[in-house]
């Protein structure tokens, strides 16, 4: 029996695994033609119903068309449209509605019109950045039903108590509508619709729409986001990547600007602790202007991708950077050398569920870190930090600058496996660091080691049965904030962790030990025994050989990341916080990213409450079947960093 899934539903997946749009060619103007390049997110999809088509014949698309996953999909959809409604206006658009209105593309954009508003009354900046939100749908031929449209959403809006009103815009009739305001809401919200030039445009900023109205007048606004460089340089990238591959999805972001109009939206700029955007702004990283790209779904020459994405993050040379040097300050650290891939050694075990390595310049990363150490502390004690561990009488005296950091190689890598019955500490993680000269890092870590209190020497044997030195450290707490670099499948955005005081998370069994070439550090001792006593090594697993092989059928050659994962592992802490309603506290990789990014502009609640209804979530057996291995990898390139996925079928 075939399931069809529901358009709604199709929707908000092709949403949740990435965003994107193409220049495939229709009637009205495209979408980036129209919105100015104060757009600092986009989303495009060119024409549905091919989208639509080729989602329905992946894995994830049959498993979004049985009947097991529709009670939580249907929550999914309504939590989806609660926090994109969070800021200020409920358009009254169900993704449903659109079914029968669009004749091509659907554009979805969130605006920061005025960078710095400023209050007419005072002449001080205000606290709550602008923020706007607009949605195009090209309704060429489609102009009866979208007149239908407008009659049911007046009749919804006027349910709902808002006021309505008809206005115009440079000559077009349009409607506005008033909402009576809410306990703790700031301004009304309000929400306007017009059709102009076989466009449908809805959004809740009239300066917007008013400048979009000109824009179709003119063919193209005076300042596009599709003239706007960083795009430009985006979506010129990933098409060329392509190779003349029409793209199911095209997306853009500027990541700072995204950040800080889903701030606004949700009521203004964090209140209380470290502001990490800021922060990150004021070292440099703001040298990434924009990042973006595209999504195939049942892609390939035999349709063996179930999903393919490009993706490029725009980062050129920063104007004040030193002679020789890309960035300024912190932001220098980003410096990822290109290299032959990085095969997994002999010890990395088969039975994971992520392996990513890349190669990281760690000599001048010491050496950068520093001010953002410094800035996050808000005094200047990195040096002081370092002169302590080497003259205090009650420390390790080890010279860190001399005694470890020369030799340490460029090479990392990041594995991570789940261990069950899942709980929040299931997620184990171990980081492997290259080191040029075993002996003297040796000796310096385990001088650090015996001075550490919470440190204990721990024996373990290898594969062969030989014994290991180790030390296994108890209740270490992560005190410092973590940036986290969302990729695969994802919009490559910075998301801040929160800096509000709450509770430092801890690693319960921290193991570290050398082994070969490689400085060992695990978040458990369970993670680190496995890994020294395997005898199947990754390498050889068919799964990574046969993403290893779609890699490089895409270009695969000098790389500074790769990756390889087993989707189902990777979700199945997060299906397990999700249904047993304890997302918020996940503490896996995934739950994380998931977690920061859902509370933006909301930094200042201390304790989130899950808002999804995961009750209604299918068992992860039944879902495991449907999700495949994956993969990238990311070339370094002088002004950015390239990177193309996969997803295969299990």
């Amino acid at each position: 029996m075939k399931f069809r899934m529901p358009l709604s539903l199709r929707l908000v997946l092709c949403a949740i695994c990435v965003t994107a749009s193409s220049t495939l060619a229709v009637a009205a103007p495209p979408a980036a033609d129209l919105l100015p390049a104060t757009t600092k997110g986009f989303v495009s999809l060119p024409d549905f119903d091919e989208l639509s088509a080729r989602f329905d014949e992946t894995q994830l698309g049959e498993l979004a068309q049985h009947d097991d996953m529709k009670p939580f999909a249907d929550d999914l959809l309504q939590q989806f449209k609660d926090r994109l409604s969070d800021g200020g206006v409920k358009l009254g658009i169900k993704i449903d509605d659109l079914k029968d209105v669009y004749g091509g593309e659907i554009a979805f954009a969130l605006l920061q019109p005025e960078a710095d508003p400023i209050d007419e009354k005072t002449g001080k900046p205000l606290d709550n950045l602008s923020h706007a939100m607009m949605l195009i749908v090209d309704i060429t031929g489609k102009r009866k039903e979208a007149n239908k449209l407008l009659t049911k959403i007046d009749k919804n809006q006027v349910e709902q108590g808002a006021t309505k009103s008809t206005i115009k815009v440079e000559g077009v009739d349009g409607v506005k509508y008033v909402f009576p305001k809410k306990k703790g809401e700031v301004e009304a919200r309000v929400a306007y619709y017009l059709i102009n030039k076989d466009q449908l445009l809805a959004g809740d900023n009239l300066d917007v729409i008013t400048e979009l109205v000109k824009a179709q007048a003119a063919g193209k606004a005076a300042e596009p986001l599709s003239g706007f460089t960083p795009y430009i340089e985006v979506q010129t990238r990933v098409d060329k990547a392509a190779a003349g591959l029409a793209p199911n999805i095209r997306w853009f972001i500027e990541p700072f600007g995204l950040v800080e109009v889903l701030r606004a939206q949700a009521g203004g700029r964090k209140k209380r602790g470290k502001d990490l955007l800021k922060l990150l702004q004021e070292e440099g990283f703001e040298a990434i202007q924009g990042g973006g790209g595209i999504v195939n779904f049942n892609a390939g020459p035999n349709k063996e991708f179930d999903i393919l994405h490009r993706s490029f993050a725009y980062a050129p040379t920063d104007e004040n950077a030193e002679a020789g040097a890309r960035f300024v300050r912190g932001a220098r650290v980003m410096d990822f050398p290109n290299g032959a891939a990085i095969a997994p050694p002999a010890w990395i075990p088969q039975d994971l569920a992520t392996y990513l390595a890349f190669r990281f310049d760690m000599q001048d990363a010491f050496k950068y870190v520093k001010t953002i150490v410094n800035a996050y502390a808000d005094d200047e004690i990195f040096d002081e930090v370092m002169l302590s561990l080497k003259e205090d009488n009650l420390g390790p005296q080890v010279d860190i600058p001399q005694d470890i950091i020369p030799y340490l190689g460029e090479e990392v890598i990041l594995i991570s496996d789940c261990v069950q019955p899942v709980t929040t500490e299931s997620e184990r993680r171990l980081l492997a660091i290259e080191i040029t000269d075993v002996a003297q890092v040796k000796a310096a870590v385990w001088k650090i080691l015996k001075n550490e209190p919470n440190a204990e020497p721990l024996k373990l044997k290898d594969a062969d049965g030989n014994e290991l030195e180790a030390w296994k450290l108890e209740e270490i707490e992560e005190e410092l904030p973590t940036l986290t670099i969302v990729g695969p499948t994802m919009p490559t955005a910075l998301v801040m962790a929160n800096a509000q005081e709450e509770e430092a998370a801890k690693m319960p069994n921290m193991a570290i030990t050398i082994h070969d070439k490689w400085l060992l550090v695990s978040s458990h001792v369970g993670l680190l025994e496995k890994t020294l006593q395997t005898k199947a090594d990754l390498a050889a697993a068919s799964d990574y050989v046969r993403v290893q092989t779609a890699l490089t059928s895409l270009g695969m050659n000098q790389v500074s990341f790769q990756q390889f994962g087993r989707t189902d592992e990777s979700f199945r802490v997060t299906h397990e916080m999700l249904r047993t309603n304890q997302m918020p506290q996940s503490k896996s990789l995934l739950g994380v990213v998931i977690n920061r990014i859902w509370a933006i502009g909301h930094e200042d609640e201390k304790h989130r409450m899950q808002e999804l209804d995961a009750s209604k979530l299918p068992a992860f057996e039944k879902m495991a079947p449907y999700l495949g291995p994956a993969g990238l990898f990311v070339t370094t390139e002088n002004d950015g960093w390239m990177e193309t996925g996969v997803t295969l079928r299990k």
